[in-house]
């Protein structure tokens, strides 16, 4: 797969709160960042820990791609998060490494 296809896999599942979907997208040493570097996950451990009860909680969820960039093996994608519990729109961008058929890093940067 690409990496526009292995992001895009993510994206589906998340999409559908497939929380094994979703973490067979991710390596098992996966790390995830703010844009300050601060750690919010690694492994799929914790990432199950963090998104599958966001995803019991929230099963209406869907994230919008409102523009995507696509370089080498990095993936930037800005979305929109909406259909959550608290009605709060999120708006966020990602930039994602993807090695093999496998995210490996990804940066949140939230807006």
């Amino acid at each position: 797969m690409t990496p526009v296809q292995v992001v895009q896999a993510q994206l589906d599942a998340y999409n559908k709160c497939d929380i094994d979907a979703f973490a067979a997208t991710y390596s098992a040493d996966v790390l995830i960042v703010d844009d300050a570097g601060k750690e919010l996950c690694r492994g799929h451990k914790k990432l199950r820990e963090i998104y599958g009860p966001m995803f019991r909680d929230n099963p209406n969820q869907f994230a919008i791609i409102t523009n995507r960039i696509a370089a080498g093996s990095h993936v930037i994608d800005q979305e929109e998060v909406v259909g959550r519990a608290d009605n709060v729109r999120r708006r966020a961008v990602a930039i994602y490494r993807v090695q093999g058929d496998v995210i490996t890093h990804v940066t949140l940067i939230r807006g």
